[in-house]
C-alpha cells in the first residue's frame, strides 16, 4: 500500500516539475531575438512585422484544439505562420520547440511571448494587443 502511494506521488511530482520546466522554458525565451530561419516566417521576422507561429504536429490532439482558436484570431490579426514541426525540424529546433503545440508571439524581430500547450483567444489576443 505504501509504494503505491509513493508511486502515485511520484507521478504526480514529476507531472508538476515538467509543467514548472515547460513555464520556465517559456520564460526564458521572451525578449531575446527571434532565431534565424528560412522561408515566409523568416522573412516576415527581417521585416519587423509582428507575427504569430503556430509549431503544431498532425498526430497531436491538443494541436487541433489549438487549430479551432486561429479562425477566430485571424479575425483580427491575419499574420499567422503555420509551422508542421514534425517536417520543419529546422525551424522547431531553432525556437527551441519541445513539444506542440508552441505558440510564439514575434514582434519587431524579439520573442514578444512564448506559449506551451493550448492558448486561449483572449490570452493571444491580449499578447498581440488586440484585446
Amino acid at each position: 500500500m505504501n509504494n503505491i502511494i509513493l508511486v502515485i506521488v511520484g507521478v504526480i511530482g514529476l507531472f508538476i516539475l515538467l509543467q514548472l520546466l515547460f513555464k520556465f522554458r517559456s520564460w526564458s525565451w521572451r525578449g531575446k531575438p527571434a532565431p534565424a530561419v528560412g522561408g515566409a516566417l523568416g522573412k516576415s521576422i527581417l521585416k519587423g512585422e509582428k507575427i504569430l507561429a503556430f509549431f503544431f504536429s498532425p498526430a497531436c490532439r491538443a494541436c487541433k484544439t489549438q487549430e479551432r482558436y486561429l479562425p477566430g484570431i485571424q479575425e483580427k490579426f491575419k499574420n499567422i505562420h503555420r509551422i508542421n514541426a514534425a517536417k520543419d525540424q529546422d525551424t522547431a529546433r531553432a525556437f527551441g520547440v519541445m513539444g506542440t503545440p508552441t505558440t510564439v508571439i514575434i514582434e519587431n524581430g524579439v520573442i514578444k511571448d512564448y506559449f506551451v500547450g493550448i492558448t486561449g483567444i483572449p490570452k493571444l489576443l491580449r499578447s498581440l494587443n488586440l484585446h
